[in-house]
């Protein structure tokens, strides 16, 4: 994928001028269909966890009235209720062609009553991954890869899947006593997949896109207001063993997974787990016991542990002038910020708000070397 820059960006979003946001309700505008004042609205979205939106809406108490009122008169609460159906899509220019970044439900609101002020409702929900957050459960799956039991769940909450098939098949899978969305995260993690809903209430189970160039490019100076990176080589390994017992065999199982495997990694550049080799003059090694039933189980748990190690090593916290492009799950190329922090980034969550003094993104990134 190429690389777009801070120019291209400018033409695709009309040289980021009159930044705007469009919140529907059932289908409706609630600022141009039902004439309410929404005065900032914001999009939270983060690796695991579900997707989470919130806004305000001024000028809508009647005093005389003593209720909540859309423009037209009608009860504003009764639109926004809870399991009401939202769309929130930020950007610049023509509300009607702006990018949908979260669809969801109204899960949450609040107000407040103080002495000589008008209150305001602030109104919050999360996206289609909420209705898995809610109860526990047990069941089970038998003869059965992860990612079968991920099409299971995926129906049972009506979501479309963009689900990665695992080659392993399991003798059981067991849910014991846990949300689904507990249970789905699980299988991420064991799997080093990510887990999330995305704004077209599809289900996406499967790698990490952290390989390749950055969904944009954005420099110091040139779209980026700041950035505050951390390289830390307190959680980092250079080896991973899981072990496990082949009951057939009798005999053990082992796989390994060692530093410059890792998903993700600069070929140039070093991962945390080399450079705590480098920096101690050992391996630093992570041996585990875990049920696995063949050598490549074995192998691909390893990685996974490896990988989670890794992207640990280089985080960072920023901000840049808003961006609906900037996204969970995609990299993103940071420039002007000298050796050996200019290079590519895998985005771990991305907030995105507009309000009086314009729209601003605020993301967080990790990686696997510096």
């Amino acid at each position: 994928m190429k690389t777009v820059d801070l120019a291209e960006l400018s033409d695709r979003h009309g040289a980021f001028y009159a930044p705007t946001f469009a919140v529907r309700i059932d289908g409706r505008d609630l600022v141009r269909e039902l004439a309410l004042a929404v005065t900032q609205v914001e999009i939270d979205l983060s690796l695991g966890a579900a997707g989470r939106f919130s806004f305000t809406v001024a000028d809508a108490y009647s005093l005389q009235k003593r209720s909540f009122l859309d423009g037209y008169g009608r009860a504003a609460l009764d639109t926004l209720r809870f399991g009401a159906g939202v769309e929130v899509a930020l950007g610049y220019g023509d509300h009607s062609r702006l990018p949908l970044l979260l669809s969801g439900m109204v899960t949450e609101v609040t107000t407040g009553f103080a002495e000589g002020g008008s209150p305001e409702l602030a109104v919050s929900g999360y996206d289609h991954a909420f209705p898995m957050t809610l109860g526990k459960r047990s069941q089970s799956w038998t003869q059965a890869a992860d990612s079968d039991a991920v099409h299971a769940l995926a129906r049972d909450h009506n979501l479309g899947t963009d689900v990665e098939t695992t080659r392993e098949k399991h003798a059981q899978i067991e849910q014991n006593q846990e949300s689904d969305f507990e249970f789905l995260k699980k299988l991420a993690e064991r799997n080093h997949f990510e887990f999330y809903v995305d704004s077209r209430k599809r289900l996406r189970f499967g790698p990490p896109r952290d390989d390749g160039d950055g969904i944009c490019s954005i420099g110091w100076g040139a779209g980026l207001l700041s950035f505050k990176p951390e390289a830390n080589l307190a959680a980092q390994v250079s080896e991973v063993r899981v072990y496990g017992w082949d009951k057939q065999r009798k005999q053990p199982i082992v796989g390994r997974a060692r530093a410059g495997e890792e998903t993700g990694k600069e070929p140039r550049r070093d991962s945390g787990g080399a450079q705590v080799r480098r920096a101690t003059g050992r391996d630093a090694v992570l041996e585990l016991r875990q049920p696995v039933f063949s050598e490549a189980e074995a192998r691909r748990r390893a990685q996974a542990v490896l990988n989670d190690h890794a992207k640990r090593f280089l985080t960072g916290e920023a901000e840049c002038l808003g961006l609906p492009d900037l996204l969970p799950d995609r990299n993103v190329t940071l420039t002007n910020l000298g050796a050996p922090f200019s290079k590519t980034y895998y985005v771990q969550q991305t907030v995105h708000k507009v309000d009086g003094s314009g729209y601003r993104t605020r993301f967080k990134v990790k990686e696997t070397s510096l």
